[in-house]
């Protein structure tokens, strides 16, 4: 028996890296798929032991160090929020450990660096599905529980959605760049995929994945163009190409944009209205952020209070600004996480980041997707809170994990 369970632990690694191509095809389709698969995966790995061994390998890599910090810090600020919000506080800090931490900790230890373009391939025939069923919605071919022909979004939040094809495009763009370059064949289904992806993101209305569409994509000819004069000018005809055809051709972009630029342009109007809308909700809730911010700089209104605080800040402000007080979050990661943990959570926060993107990294291929990786959720999450929400939690738990797998030892092989 000793013996059977012996070998069965040595197999786990195995296990694990079958069960994470699994996770990947299904990041984009199921939130109980994602939750499943995080919890056997956690399991196993905490069944296999040799946590000293485990140690080890992770204890000098800093962004898990800052990651253990940023969440340990998220439950120490539950010491100064109001008892009445520690629930909520518990929630929000156990949901990161359990959605990011730990799969990133299992991701890290046990992938092995042969399963990764397997893992990548899983995830991208998963994006390829929803993309499917996303056009089937648009063109009322089929109808889902979720998403609509104006909205066709079949798993997720539109905002979520389009930051998961915004990702999907730019991560086509460097594999067909990079992967198998000798196999044309390969390459044009790499460019009609991206072609593929990138209408859908178009169809959809998440303008928050239009954002991070246009800015990321420079940073795509920033890493795969010497010349940066060059690569800047050529992305920039790209992006208003892009964007000239979405308008004209897409009735849902250009219905987004056309509202976009309204509210915008009711921002610099004294009208009643101007903090409703998209745009204006956002701004209204940041211009009340400022005032919280100022009474609560350094640590911040602690975990799970934030939202109960901001209510009765809004009730206080001015009249125009009384109409944000019932949105429940600030669409802006970094707006949420200063208002929450303060100057010290946020500081922590973009340690993550920093850490990230300095942690050494020999193999290039992965080194500029992950700047690609970097630069698409730090812009998202200028106009949302993608670290809070469940699809992006696990899409960064997922290739943060990758990418932390490949630091600990310099794999040569390229995508």
């Amino acid at each position: 028996m000793n013996i059977a369970i012996a070998n069965f632990r040595n197999k786990i690694d195995d296990i694990n890296s079958y069960l994470l191509i699994t996770f990947a095809f299904f990041l984009p389709l199921s939130r109980a798929g994602i939750s499943i698969l995080s919890v056997l995966m956690i399991l196993m790995w905490l069944f296999q032991g040799d946590f000293k061994k485990k140690y080890e390998n992770l204890k000098d890599n800093v962004v898990i160090i800052a990651l253990v910090l940023f969440v340990g810090f998220e439950f120490i600020s539950l010491v100064w929020t109001t008892s009445e919000n520690i629930g909520h506080g518990l929630d929000q800090a156990f949901k990161t450990t359990r959605l990011v931490l730990l799969p990133i900790l299992v991701i890290a230890t046990t992938l092995k660096k042969e399963y990764i373009p397997k893992v990548i391939t899983a995830f991208l025939i998963g994006m390829l599905i929803s993309e499917i069923l996303s056009y089937g919605i648009f063109f009322e071919l089929w109808t889902l529980r979720h998403g609509s022909p104006s909205d066709p979004t079949p798993f997720m939040h539109h905002l979520d959605y389009s930051t998961f094809l915004t990702f999907t495009s730019l991560l086509l763009l460097l594999l067909n760049r990079y992967f198998d370059t000798n196999n044309l064949k390969l390459k044009a289904f790499y460019f009609i995929y991206f072609l593929f992806v990138t209408s859908n993101l178009f169809l959809n209305g998440g303008r928050t994945g239009h954002l991070a569409f246009a800015i990321s994509i420079f940073a795509v000819g920033f890493v795969n163009i010497k010349n940066k004069f060059i690569a800047f000018f050529s992305m920039l005809i790209l992006v208003i190409a892009i964007f000239y055809a979405a308008y004209n051709i897409s009735p849902v972009f250009k219905q987004r944009f056309d509202a976009g630029a309204n509210e915008i342009s009711k921002l610099e109007s004294n009208s009643n209205s101007k903090y409703k809308g998209s745009f204006g909700q956002r701004l209204g809730a940041w211009i009340v952020a400022i005032d919280m911010v100022k009474d609560n700089h350094l640590l911040g209104t602690g975990g799970g209070s934030e939202m109960v605080e901001f209510k009765k800040y809004a009730q206080n402000s001015s009249s125009d600004l009384q109409v944000v007080q019932n949105i429940t979050h600030f669409h802006n990661e970094y707006v949420h996480t200063i208002v929450e943990y303060g100057i010290v959570g946020l500081i922590l926060y973009l340690i993550i980041w920093y850490s990230l993107f300095k942690m050494p990294m020999e193999n290039t291929n992965f080194s500029n997707l992950r700047v690609i990786f970097i630069t698409v959720f730090c812009t998202a999450s200028t106009v949302e809170v993608l670290f809070h929400n469940q699809f992006p939690m696990s899409l960064f738990a997922l290739f943060v994990g990758i990418f932390i797998s490949l630091s600990k030892s310099q794999v040569k092989r390229k995508i």
